[in-house]
């Protein structure tokens, strides 16, 4: 009985200390106002590992789609401030490193693969904030590899072709959202980051 008292113990232990294979992390690195925009810088980390980087060593596209909120805190009940529609993001294998793609066809390219992935995103109009309030933000990164078959024609949908200019961002992410419902995905990853708080006028001055 104390044989298998320990052995479920040991087990409980290994399962609650065990990293999955596609472990992600996601981490708020600044938020600050460009061009009267908020924008907001992230790191992911752990990306490029395990099956993610079989994944682009063999050529194929690991997917990413990005959302982000921005709430003020209040006494009562948090207001939710600004939110980004959600925004995808294909990874690339390059001569050197990654080349990361965002759905409107810009392009950065990521060297070292031990480092993390930067993120830049834009929130929404500043306009909105006050600088004697405080805010901070939610964000959500979903990682996934599709079938072979899939990643041509929703590689197409999201960034557009040859002849397809603009792209087509909104079926894009459609496409991306209806093929992890339904599960037709090789992997799939999900991290989630909070930040700390800003008040406004830090947001405002680039001193958060």
């Amino acid at each position: 009985m104390r044989r298998t008292t320990r052995l479920l113990a040991v087990v409980a232990l290994l399962v609650a200390t065990a990293r999955p294979l596609s472990a992600l992390e996601l981490r708020v690195s600044a938020l600050q106002i460009s061009s009267a925009r908020v924008a907001l810088a992230l790191e992911l980390r752990d990306l490029l590992r395990d099956k993610f980087l079989k994944t682009v060593e063999q050529g194929r596209a690991v997917f990413l789609q990005m959302r982000a909120e921005l709430w003020e805190d209040r006494r009562i009940a948090d207001r939710l401030a600004l939110n980004t529609p959600a925004l995808t993001y294909r990874v690339d294998r390059a001569e050197n490193g990654v080349t990361i793609t965002d759905q409107f066809g810009n392009r950065v390219p990521h060297a070292d693969l031990r480092t993390a992935l930067p993120i830049r995103l834009d929130v929404g109009p500043a306009s909105g904030l006050a600088d004697d309030r405080v805010y901070y933000v939610r964000a959500e990164v979903t990682a996934a590899t599709f079938e072979e078959r899939d990643i041509d024609r929703m590689g197409v949908a999201i960034f557009g072709n040859d002849d397809s200019i603009a792209g087509l961002a909104n079926l894009g992410r459609y496409l991306f959202g209806t093929a992890l419902r339904i599960g037709r995905y090789l992997d799939s990853a999900t991290a989630e980051a909070s930040s700390r708080r800003y008040t406004g006028l830090q947001i405002r001055t680039g001193r958060s």
